[in-house]
């Protein structure tokens, strides 16, 4: 008798189990979802255009024989009267003098080094402590694709490193190193030719060992003329052809021009004073500026967008277009949901009335269900919904049914 009960129970749970693994093979054959889990992200109001640098400058060029060794690097900042550049009989004389701008840094950074005042007063628990910190500026210039910045901090390092040999009753031989670098300045300077003639700013500018050929056709008072079609046909080619020798920036305001899509309304024509950030695909800087003229072209989808900044950098007058991305307003972070996965539903509200709401289908074990959504940003193809503790909204890590259901929820 109990033999056959125990038969009884074992035959029911064998087809129990049959059952059920039919059923998921069934479910599975006819509820092919794809899946996508909701993860947080960041949604920012930008648009990636092609943007044209417009900038109040002059031409400068040199007539002369002889062989041009700059005074200043790009985006530096001159002064009237300053030296812009010097010119050699050749090649050679401009090596050596850049061999003795390197001597006499070198030479500056020991002579700080050997000074009584600091080895003294130094001591190595804070050399230790300044050489950790100037290591992590070090890193973050890097990353930042600062260059002037990332020289800076490495000198401070050498400067560091080096008297902490010196507190330490470590001999460097600093002495014996700067008599050497005294004398091959001497040799070198007994080689040195006088410069055949030099180039000065007659007026206080920023330079650019460039030009392009646009200097006297895009400035800032044509920048409110400028059409879709003119901005296409700018291109980025710089010269120094025909005697050129660069060119001066007047003024501190530069204004980036481009062509953004209206189609989304991200741009409204009527409200024009908005603050933006710019990213260059070209680096890593990130230039702060103000929409200051909005113009429609012929196509009512594009308006030329004019931005004014006031940043000028080496990088940023390296090129005359650049694409960049113009970030509007501040960013915003939820979950970030596709477009493709998003569905609208009648609901009953709290009033008992229907209404239509928007959300997604989430796959809560095998069975899909529906999750409204709190959205807080808009992109092109995707949304940004804000985490909302009620469970009928979407939560972080649900997963979000992106194929495999219908209009109706199916």
């Amino acid at each position: 008798m109990r033999t056959g009960t125990l038969n009884f129970v074992l035959a029911l749970v064998a087809i129990s189990i049959i059952l059920t693994v039919i059923n998921v093979a069934v479910q599975y054959l006819t509820q092919d979802y794809a899946t996508e889990t909701a993860l947080l992200s960041v949604g920012s109001d930008s648009e990636l255009v092609q943007g044209v640098f417009i900038r109040d400058e002059k031409v400068i060029s040199y007539g002369g024989e002889g062989v041009i060794s700059y005074a200043v690097s790009d985006g530096g900042k001159l002064g009237i009267g300053s030296p812009i550049a010097q010119v050699y009989s050749s090649d050679t004389q401009i090596a050596i003098q850049q061999r003795i701008d390197a001597l006499q840094k070198e030479y500056a950074i020991l002579e700080r080094i050997s000074n009584p005042g600091t080895t003294k007063t130094a001591q190595p628990s804070n050399i230790s402590e300044l050489f950790t910190e100037h290591y992590k500026n070090f890193l973050y210039h890097r990353e930042q694709g600062d260059l002037s910045e990332l020289s800076g901090q490495s000198e401070e390092m050498v400067v560091l490193l080096s008297t902490y040999q010196l507190v330490t009753g470590q001999d460097a031989g600093y002495k014996q190193k700067m008599l050497e670098i005294q004398a091959e300045i001497k040799a070198l300077e007994e080689e040195q030719e006088e410069p055949l003639d030099t180039l000065y700013a007659e007026e206080a500018a920023y330079f650019v060992s460039y030009a392009d050929g646009y200097e006297d056709t895009l400035y800032l008072d044509m920048a409110d003329t400028l059409t879709p079609q003119m901005l296409a046909d700018i291109k980025d080619a710089p010269s120094n052809k025909n005697g050129i020798v660069g060119k001066l920036i007047t003024g501190y305001q530069w204004y980036l021009a481009a062509v953004v899509d209206n189609t989304d309304r991200i741009y409204g024509l009527e409200s024009p004073e908005n603050a933006v950030t710019l990213k260059f695909a070209s680096t890593s800087e990130q230039v702060k500026g103000t929409i200051i003229s909005l113009s429609a072209g012929n196509d009512p989808k594009q308006t030329v967008a004019v931005i004014a900044c006031d940043a000028v950098t080496y990088d940023l007058v390296q090129h005359r277009t650049d694409t960049v991305e113009i970030i509007r307003g501040e960013d915003h972070t939820g979950i970030r949901v596709p477009r493709s996965a998003i569905h609208f539903k009648e609901v009953e509200n709290e009033e008992g009335r229907l209404e239509t709401v928007r959300g997604v289908y989430i796959l809560n074990g095998e069975q899909p269900e529906f999750r409204r959504l709190s959205v807080t940003y808009e992109g092109a193809d995707y949304v940004i919904s804000d985490q909302v503790t009620d469970p009928g909204y979407l939560s972080l890590y649900d997963s979000i049914i992106t194929k495999g259901i219908d209009a109706d929820g199916q």
